[in-house]
C-alpha cells in the first residue's frame, strides 16, 4: 500500500512555471522594500519557473517570482526543457500518444523529462551565471532542482564565482531537506536512486559556499511531506496542499511569514541556509470551501478540528515549545489572492479562482493549432 502512495503521489507531482526576462517589483505590503532588509546578493536575478504545464501563465509567474522577498534584481531568463513529470512514460507505455503533443502543445505527453530537463538547466544556469556576474539564482519547482545541481557543480570548482557574488533561493524545492521537514522525493528515494517517470536520480546534500534561501508552502506535499506517512489525515492534506501551495508559494511576502517560522543554519564552509515556512490561512484540506463561499467562524472550526490529526504526521509539532506555525488566518496567505494579479496580467477576468480557472482554459482553447 505505501509503494502505491508513493507511485501515485509522483504521478501528481507536477513541477510549477515558467519563465521571462523582467525586473522585479515588490509584492504590496511587502518589507522587503525597506533597504535596511537585504536577502540574497543583488545583481542579477537568475531565474527558472518549473514545469511547463498546459495554461499556466510562464512569463507572468516567472516575474513576479520571488518579487516580495528579493526586490530590485534585473532579472534574466535562463532557459531549460522544463519537462513535464509525465515526460516520455506515457508514450513508453503506449507508443504513439506523444502525437497528442502535436494538437496540443504544452501537454507533454512525449515531452523530455525532468531529469533531461534538470541536465540541460544545470549547463545552461551556470553558463548565464559566470556570464551575467553577481547576483541571485532563482528556482520555483523544478527550477529548483537546477539550482541544487549548479550548488553541486560548483561546491568543488576553483574557479566558482566568491560567496560574496552569488546566492540561492528555492521555492517549492523538490528535494528539499529543510529546517521543518524534508520533501516528498527526500522521504520515499534513497539518495542514488532513480525515481520512475522522473528519470530523475536523488542528490546527496551538498556543503555550498553560497547562501541559500528556501521557501516551503506548510503542508505542500513537495516540499513538506508528512514523516508519518501512515497518518492518511495528513497526506490527504499534503495532496491538497500541492494544489494550493506548491506555485502560490513563489507569490508571499515577508509579511506572512511568523518569525518562529524562520530558521538560520550555518555549515562547514560558513554559509547560510535560511528556511521560511509560510502558513496558509487555513489547512488546505479547508481552505477550498473558503471559495465556496463558506464563513470564517465555520472554517476556523473545521481547522480546530483538523488540525491536530494532521499535525500528528509531521514530528515538528511533538514539541509544542518549538512547533511552526501552519495555519495564521489573520497573516497567512491565501492562495488563489496571492496568485490572482499574474493571471489576471496574463489572461484578464476577475480574481476569484474560478474565474482564474475559466481564463486559463479560454487562453488555451484560444492558442490551440488550427
Amino acid at each position: 500500500m505505501r509503494n502505491l502512495v508513493v507511485i501515485g503521489a509522483t504521478l501528481v507531482t507536477l513541477f510549477g512555471t515558467g519563465a521571462v526576462a523582467a525586473a522585479d517589483e515588490p509584492a504590496p505590503g511587502s518589507d522587503s522594500a525597506d533597504p535596511a532588509t537585504q536577502r540574497g546578493t543583488p545583481g542579477r536575478g537568475y531565474a527558472l519557473g518549473g514545469a511547463h504545464v498546459l495554461g499556466i501563465p510562464y512569463d507572468e509567474y516567472i516575474r513576479r517570482t520571488g518579487a516580495g522577498w528579493f526586490p530590485g534584481l534585473d532579472r534574466e531568463i535562463v532557459d531549460y526543457p522544463a519537462g513535464q513529470v509525465q515526460g516520455h512514460t506515457l508514450e513508453r507505455l503506449f507508443p504513439g500518444i506523444g502525437r497528442l503533443d502535436d494538437s496540443f502543445p504544452g501537454l507533454g505527453i512525449d515531452g523530455p523529462s525532468v531529469g533531461e530537463s534538470v541536465d540541460e538547466g544545470e549547463v545552461n544556469l551556470e553558463n548565464a551565471i559566470r556570464a551575467g556576474g553577481p547576483g541571485t539564482a532563482i528556482g520555483l519547482s523544478e527550477g529548483a532542482l537546477v539550482l541544487n545541481a549548479v550548488q553541486a557543480r560548483l561546491a568543488g570548482d576553483p574557479t566558482a564565482p566568491a560567496p560574496d557574488d552569488l546566492s540561492f533561493a528555492t521555492y517549492g524545492d523538490p528535494v528539499a531537506r529543510h529546517a521543518f521537514g524534508e520533501s516528498f522525493l527526500t522521504r520515499n528515494f534513497p539518495v542514488g536512486s532513480v525515481v520512475p517517470s522522473l528519470d530523475y536520480r536523488i542528490p546527496p546534500p551538498v556543503e555550498s559556499q553560497y547562501d541559500t534561501h528556501m521557501f516551503v508552502s506548510a503542508y505542500d506535499s513537495i516540499a513538506d511531506w508528512p514523516d508519518r506517512q501512515d497518518n492518511w489525515m495528513a497526506v490527504a492534506n499534503a495532496v491538497v496542499g500541492l494544489a494550493t501551495g506548491h506555485t502560490a508559494v513563489a507569490f508571499t511576502d515577508p509579511s506572512m511569514v511568523p518569525p518562529q517560522n524562520i530558521r538560520t543554519t550555518v555549515n562547514s564552509r560558513g554559509a547560510t541556509t535560511t528556511t521560511y515556512l509560510i502558513p496558509e490561512q487555513h489547512l488546505p484540506l479547508v481552505i477550498p470551501f473558503k471559495y465556496l463561499g463558506v464563513d470564517q467562524a465555520t472554517l476556523t472550526q473545521l481547522d480546530a478540528v483538523l488540525q491536530p490529526m494532521v499535525d500528528a504526521g509531521y514530528a515538528r509539532n511533538d514539541d509544542p515549545l518549538t512547533a511552526p506555525i501552519t495555519v495564521d488566518p489573520v497573516n497567512g496567505y491565501d492562495p488563489a489572492a496571492v496568485t490572482a494579479p499574474a493571471t489576471q496580467a496574463a489572461f484578464g477576468g476577475d480574481a476569484d479562482p474560478v474565474s482564474q480557472l475559466l481564463s486559463g482554459l479560454q487562453y488555451v482553447l484560444n492558442n490551440m493549432p488550427r
